[in-house]
């Protein structure tokens, strides 16, 4: 039986829809949920496919990235959102609010998010995601804040790295930022992807606990074979589409199946 705890990202754009997709990513079997509460900041607008010619000249569907239209900050009210979340999930939940710099949502001041982040460890959440790259004297003190009752998920959204040293440097530098050190690296390719595997096989005989991943092609072999590389955690998605390796992310139904197979669990 592995150790390593399964995360589903909720997708929700609501609290409500939140609500239910934790409810389903509960009923898929995941350790632990991360609401991703900058989502909270944007309308999620579908696009219509458009229709294009390939190579050949032949006429193909080609799916459109959706529309991510902010919402002003205010119209979130803070707490009681965050209540509704805290009574609507039963099982563990990782808490994050992702500023655009980092790749999210968040769209407002740097002293509002820090502001959100208090909210959520003052209502005693199991996990929140700080990322490493918060000013250090916030950061030092959201850290405080979280003391006994809070475990804190450090985490890094880095472009591809050119070699797994330079990973594993990184890692053994901020492996005090955190319970875990998540690590997420953008734009990779299949052998910036090796890079990040390797970095994991050489951490898994460390006492760090890890979660390194990427997002592009290869990106999901850390996820894929997270319990040989003592991986501490691995985010999955309840997403279904065909796109999903290409991203390097996997459905939590898939990566069940795929560790069934392989014999992780």
């Amino acid at each position: 039986m592995t150790d390593t705890q399964i995360c589903v990202t909720l997708r929700g754009h609501s609290v409500g829809d939140m609500i239910r997709d934790a409810s389903r990513a509960t009923a898929a079997g995941a350790d632990v949920v991360e609401v991703r509460f900058d989502n909270l900041y944007v309308n999620r607008i579908e696009i219509d496919p458009i229709v294009i010619k390939d190579a050949d000249g032949d006429e193909v569907i080609k799916k459109q990235p959706p529309v991510m239209e902010p919402r002003p900050i205010e119209e979130i009210d803070v707490a009681p959102s965050i209540q509704r979340l805290k009574d609507g999930i039963q099982i563990p939940v990782i808490f994050t609010c992702r500023s655009s710099e980092e790749g999210g949502y968040f769209h407002g001041d740097e002293e509002n998010r820090i502001a959100i982040l208090n909210a959520a460890i003052e209502s005693e959440v199991s996990w929140i995601d700080l990322e490493i790259s918060i000013p250090s004297k916030d950061r030092k003190a959201l850290v405080k804040a979280c003391g006994d009752g809070t475990s804190i998920i450090a985490s890094g959204h880095l472009p591809a790295a050119s070699s797994s040293e330079e990973i594993v440097e990184y890692v053994t530098t901020n492996s005090e930022a955190g319970t875990i050190i998540k690590c997420c690296y953008t734009n990779v390719r299949h052998s910036t992807s090796l890079h990040i595997f390797e970095a994991a096989n050489t951490l898994s005989e460390s006492d760090i606990n890890v979660a390194l991943m990427g997002n592009g092609p290869g990106g999901d072999w850390t996820r894929i074979h997270a319990p040989i590389l003592n991986q501490a955690l691995v985010y999955t998605t309840l997403d279904k589409d065909y796109s999903l390796v290409k991203r390097g992310h996997v459905n939590i139904n898939d990566l069940r199946t795929a560790w069934g197979v392989l014999e992780y669990e």
